[in-house]
């Protein structure tokens, strides 16, 4: 947790003793000063070392000098953010932070998290179709983010009010047409990044019309989709965006072509994540068509999606802060990768337990039961049959990826027969008994 965060938690005597660092202590104070500031009797003396002690291991407090001469001062991010963001120094865009950007040698991703990202999916096990998603779990993703990411922008819409809003248009009481129409353009946005994934690429274009999308009806017309042409302010930052919209769209194109290339899935979510909100190349609505950009590195390479379910509003605040400010891009790492982390495992298992069937599997349904029960009788003779061989001279009218489905398919069935789920397909129960009977026997198998 980042040391800023604990700051509204301080109680009583540490509280006491950073509130008088903040104010009188820029230059650093000795522990019998504090003492004196506090107004404490000298025998409190032990009290107080053991709340410097507790501020120093939070990471808010630093020791300097000997035991005798100490001084505490504030930590360089405590002194920053001490100060509310208006009125410390700005911090003006830096066209360097993307050109210098190097996802190999200079990831963006910190280690840790890139580890638990990864760790959440599993390693070589993880193929995810979004083109075959069940409706179920294309529906779960688009509520599930239509809700964070608008609660990420203080959007008042409860997970269960927004469920109902996306899919029976019941507009909660007491919502303002502003926070409706936000979530509507997210359902809007996230269901034609799923619809195009195929074909979607990450290029300037790709972003434009995903802001277009997004921010329907909360900005002026000629702002969709438009990289800006005025400057804009961050209510709780000093940083200062470019007002050129120039090096705005030279920063577009170059953070689209180095996601577009980079290999690590992860790495390329993160990067497309924070590269927007760094630029701020729209009037409004940047972070939200950064965060719904960040999914398609995922999605492509099959990867569960992230819906920012699971990540705190506050650590996601103070990241973007310290990413835009210090330049540090580890603190918004850990909160991206500890909500990937909660959510990504769940899209697996619901992927495990649902399967999209294919046009060419319900158009040719009959025929494919024929060919189980021919190939189980006929197999039950020769169990060193083929399936593959068997499958593919029934469907030798069939090629291209229809017959790649049926292949696929076929063989998945034979795999699983039992006597049990035969059924499904037409088959009697003894035909399928003979023909594990006799593979068994003719593999040695005893399972």
């Amino acid at each position: 947790m980042h040391p800023v965060l604990l700051v509204p938690e301080l109680q009583g005597l540490e509280k006491a003793v950073y509130d008088t660092l903040t104010r009188r202590g820029a230059n650093g104070l000795s522990q019998t000063k504090v003492i004196q500031f506090l107004g404490l009797p000298s025998s409190s003396q032990s009290s107080v070392s053991r709340a410097l002690g507790k501020l120093m291991s939070s990471g808010l407090v630093e020791k300097t000098g000997t035991t005798r001469d100490a001084s505490f001062k504030l930590t360089a991010e405590a002194k920053w953010f001490s100060t509310p963001g208006h009125l410390r120094p700005p911090v003006r865009y830096d066209p360097m932070r993307i050109q210098s950007y190097d996802p190999v040698t200079m990831p963006w991703l910190e280690a840790s998290a890139r580890a638990l990202m990864g760790g959440a999916v599993g390693h070589n096990s993880v193929d995810l179709d979004p083109s075959t998603y069940t409706r179920e779990i294309a529906e779960r993703f688009l509520i599930e983010m239509s809700w964070a990411s608008s609660a990420l922008e203080g959007n008042t819409y409860s997970l269960p009010e927004t469920e109902a809003l996306i899919k029976y248009a019941e507009v909660a009481g007491g919502k303002s047409e502003i926070e409706v129409q936000m979530i509507l353009n997210h359902k809007q946005a996230i269901s034609w990044v799923i619809d195009n994934i195929a074909t979607v690429q990450i290029t300037p274009e790709t972003v434009m019309r995903l802001h277009a999308m997004l921010m329907r009806t909360l900005v002026r017309q000629n702002n969709l989709g438009a990289v800006r042409r005025e400057p804009v302010s961050i209510t709780t930052s000093s940083y200062v965006p470019s007002a050129d919209s120039a090096d705005l769209a030279m920063g577009l194109s170059e953070l689209c072509w180095k996601a577009s290339k980079t290999t690590d899935p992860f790495e390329a979510s993160f990067a497309l994540l924070a590269g927007i909100a760094y630029l701020q190349p729209f009037i409004d609505g940047n972070k939200r068509t950064g965060r719904l950009l960040s999914n398609i590195p995922l999605l492509k390479a099959g990867l569960p999606p992230i819906s920012f379910i699971g990540v705190g509003r506050a650590e996601y605040g103070i990241g973007m802060t310290t990413w835009y400010e210090l330049g540090d891009p580890n603190y918004l790492s850990k909160s991206i990768s500890e909500g990937y982390a909660l959510t990504a495992p769940s899209y697996i298992v619901a992927s495990a337990t649902k399967r999209v069937p294919r046009s060419v599997e319900i158009r040719l349904r009959r025929q494919l039961d024929d060919a189980v029960r021919g190939f189980l009788t006929a197999a039950a003779d020769d169990p060193m049959m083929s399936p593959h061989d068997f499958v593919a001279s029934v469907f030798n009218d069939l090629e291209g990826d229809e017959l790649e489905v049926i292949i696929q398919s076929f063989n998945d069935i034979m795999e699983e027969i039992n006597e049990v789920n035969c059924v499904a397909y037409g088959v009697d129960p003894e035909t399928v008994e003979r023909y594990l009977l006799a593979k068994q026997q003719a593999t040695g198998s005893t399972s």
